[in-house]
Parts: C-alpha cells; sequence; structure tokens
C-alpha cells in the first residue's frame, strides 16, 4: 500500500511537467511573453504589431528526487535505508510541493514610437503543499518512533487556485533610450477566480504513550473551498484585481538591469461556497502502528469520524496573489555581426523572492544565471543553472527560431535535472512560446 501511495504522489508530481518560466525572459526578450515577467521590457523594436502566445507546466518540490521514483519502477519497492536518507535530507519543517500550468490564451501589443501597448488573457492553475519531515516520517513509519514525545506534526498548509486574468500593458522610457536610460512598465490586471482551495496553516500535534496504551491527537484546521464541487471553466466564483510592475535601467549597451515586482493583489471569492473546520482532542487506544498507508487493524471508520469536519456553507473568502521580486541583470559581449543587430553573447543573472507562500509562489529565493547565444537574431540557444525556488538545484537549456525576423517559435525549460541527474532533480518544466510581428 505504501508503494502505492507513493507511487501515486510522484504520478501527480512529474508528468505535469519549476515554476518561474525564466527561461522565456532569456530569449524571447522584448515580446508580450517575456513582458509578463519583466513588464518594462515590452518593446518591439522596429515592429508596430504582435500577436503571442505561450504554455508553461511545471512541478517542484524540495525533498524527494527522481531517483526514488526510478528505483520504486524498478524494483518495486523502497528500502529502509532509502526512505532513512530521504527524510534526514529534508529540512524539519519546510518542505514545499507545487505544480501548476500557464496558457496565455491570447496575446497582443502595438507600439508607436518607444511608447509600448499590450492585452493578454491568460488562464493560472497552481497548487502549492506544505509539510513536515515529522508528518511524513509518522506515515511512513509510523508512531512506534515517537514514543513517550509529545510530537509537532505541523505546520501544515495546502491551496490551489485557478484563474483568468485579463491584462492591460504599457511600457515607455523614462529618459534616454533602450541602450542607455531608464524604461518602466506597468501591467493592470482585471482576475476572474474560477476555483480555489485556501487551508490556512494548520495544527497537528501528537502524543504516544511509552506502551503503545494510546496516542493522544489534538488537531485544529480550517478550509475554505470555492468553485471546485461544480467546477465551469466559462464560469467564475470570485473577482480580484493585481499589478505588475517593472523598471528597466540600461547603464550602457552591454549592461541593464531589470527590477519587477510581480503578482500584487489577490482574489475574493464569494460564490459556490463551502467551509470546513475542526478543533480538538482525541485519544485512540490501542497499539503502536508501524504505518499509516496500511493498518488492517485500526477502525479507520471511527478515525475518520473524529477528523470529519463541521461543514458551513456561506463565509467569502480570499487568496493572495505569489507576488515576488525578480531582478534579473543582463551583460552582452561580443561584436555586431552588423549595425542593426544584438551582440552575439548574453550572460543572465537572476534573483527571485517571494513575499508569500501562495500557489505559483514561495518565500524560498531563487538564483539563477544563463547564457545566450544569439545568431544574427535568427537563433537563439542557451543554457541556465539555478538555486531554490521550489526546487534543490536546477539546469536547464532553451532556444528560438526567428523566421524572417516575423515568426519567432521558441521552447525552453528551467529544470531538466532529472534527465540529467537523476538524484538532484526534484522538479522539470516546459515552456513553449510563439510570436507573429509585423
Amino acid at each position: 500500500m505504501k508503494n502505492l501511495v507513493f507511487l501515486n504522489f510522484f504520478l501527480l508530481y512529474f508528468p505535469l511537467f519549476s515554476q518561474y518560466n525564466v527561461s522565456v525572459t532569456y530569449c524571447n526578450h522584448n515580446d508580450v511573453n517575456a513582458s509578463r515577467y519583466e513588464p518594462s521590457e515590452l518593446h518591439l523594436g522596429k515592429k508596430h504589431f504582435q500577436l503571442s502566445g505561450n504554455y508553461y507546466l511545471w512541478a517542484g518540490n524540495n525533498a524527494f528526487h527522481y531517483g526514488l521514483f526510478d528505483k520504486l519502477q524498478k524494483d518495486k519497492e523502497l528500502t529502509n535505508e532509502d526512505i532513512d536518507n530521504l527524510l534526514s535530507s529534508m529540512h524539519p519543517t519546510k518542505n514545499t510541493l507545487g505544480l501548476g500550468q500557464d496558457y496565455q490564451i491570447l496575446g497582443l501589443a502595438f507600439q508607436i514610437k518607444n511608447i509600448a501597448f499590450a492585452f493578454s488573457v491568460v488562464d493560472k492553475f497552481a497548487f502549492d503543499f506544505n509539510y513536515t519531515r515529522n508528518f511524513l516520517s509518522l506515515l511512513w513509519q509510523g508512531n512506534k518512533q515517537f514514543a513517550g514525545q509529545n510530537i509537532d506534526l505541523g505546520p501544515l498548509s495546502m491551496n490551489a487556485q485557478y484563474t483568468r486574468e485579463f491584462a492591460g500593458a504599457t511600457a515607455f522610457n523614462l529618459f534616454g533610450d533602450m541602450e542607455k536610460g531608464v524604461r518602466l512598465g506597468i501591467r493592470a490586471k482585471y482576475i476572474q477566480g474560477l476555483g480555489a482551495l485556501s487551508m490556512p496553516t494548520s495544527q497537528l500535534k501528537m502524543y504516544t504513550e511509552p506502551d503503545g496504551r494510546y496516542i493522544d491527537v489534538g488537531f485544529n484546521y480550517h478550509l475554505n473551498i470555492s468553485g471546485l464541487s461544480k467546477f465551469d471553466p466559462l464560469a467564475f466564483n470570485g473577482t480580484g484585481y493585481g499589478a505588475d510592475l517593472g523598471a528597466t535601467f540600461n547603464f550602457s549597451p552591454k549592461f541593464s538591469l531589470d527590477a519587477s515586482v510581480l503578482d500584487i493583489g489577490a482574489v475574493n471569492y464569494n460564490k459556490n461556497l463551502k467551509s470546513y473546520a475542526k478543533m480538538g482532542t482525541y485519544r485512540y487506544e490501542g497499539m503502536f502502528i508501524k504505518n499509516f498507508f496500511s493498518v488492517p487493524e485500526m477502525n479507520t471508520d471511527t478515525l475518520a469520524a473524529v477528523f470529519e469536519p463541521v461543514e458551513t456553507e456561506g463565509n467569502s473568502f480570499s487568496v493572495a496573489l505569489p507576488t515576488r521580486l525578480l531582478l534579473q541583470g543582463e551583460l552582452k559581449l561580443g561584436k555586431k555581426d552588423d549595425e542593426s543587430l544584438q551582440p552575439k553573447h548574453a550572460f543572465f543573472f537572476t534573483y527571485i523572492q517571494g513575499f508569500n507562500q501562495k500557489p505559483g509562489g514561495t518565500k524560498r529565493p531563487y538564483l539563477g544565471v544563463a547564457y545566450n547565444y544569439d545568431l544574427h537574431e535568427i537563433l537563439d540557444i542557451g543554457a541556465s543553472a539555478a538555486l531554490g525556488g521550489y526546487n534543490r538545484y536546477a539546469i536547464g537549456t532553451f532556444f528560438s527560431l526567428n523566421f524572417f525576423h516575423t515568426l519567432k517559435l521558441g521552447i525552453g525549460s528551467d529544470n531538466l535535472m532529472p534527465l540529467i541527474i537523476k538524484k538532484s532533480g526534484t522538479g522539470i518544466d516546459v515552456s513553449l512560446n510563439a510570436s507573429l510581428s509585423f
């Protein structure tokens, strides 16, 4: 049973193809797709109109690595040593699993001189689960290990949100130009909340009598749900507003710095609402439990009844957007093939800091570097490496082709670690981009 649960966990985790889609900013600079992450970079160059689209699928965590899943597939089981190594490498309280997808349904832009305007429609889904080492250790190794101890299994939290955002954007030079000066950008959003699950940090504590005669469990949790019981992708159950702000500092033709604050705002849900809550202490008399994946002697119906929450309807609630700071420096090196072209080599330095732990964003800082080779502005190809965010480590690659300086197609990934080093890969993602400029 425990192998089946573990397999289901990873089936959720890996095929859902980490988090920030930064590869789109490396080889799709200045288009509508990249400006979703760097608003001030919206600039069409010598073009006047652009139609674009983007799809991004991701999953990541900072505890499980792909090597465990691969071994489970081959050997059909994990050894106690595998589990001990996993638990010993985990953070005591700050373990996170996230997954999601972004789909830009529509992206339009036009430019008058150096002032650019854009409009986009983007569907976003993200899920975020935060848990402790004690919680996972209890599920896998049972309660005997905690005999005679008061154990804190929390804090625990689980949140998910599906939104559709309609964004209007503009970017313009405050002074100077694209080679030396300051450019500002802003994106204002009206957001429809299609569905959400909001579980503020919950508490779970446990005491096991030294001889296993009883287990005391104390719990306090509150769960809000909107739109999930009758989910309709064409109907929304809440509304909200958001904004992205950015500034690009072009110090010289070869060096620039982007500073952006993304996803400021929240969505308030007031339709198709349900709320679940429970607080109390329960004593289960009986035994040591080897693991919670296989407990044939336990009266699980009775235990479920204890945790069964009080359900109410109504009670509107809000879910904040995953607000974060993005700083990205770009250094261009190499001679231009032509005065109208960019330098061949570009190095990027990226830092992202989340301000909250919400679906699609984490407080764990992200630090990345990347290299991009530009061939006559026809082919862009490069690689990236990063630490933090939803993952421990990440290595990615990206490229794009520009046909007649009009049609640009790109594919990239911030994280291909499971395909390179199985025991270091804790997530995977893919980004598809297209733009038509004229």
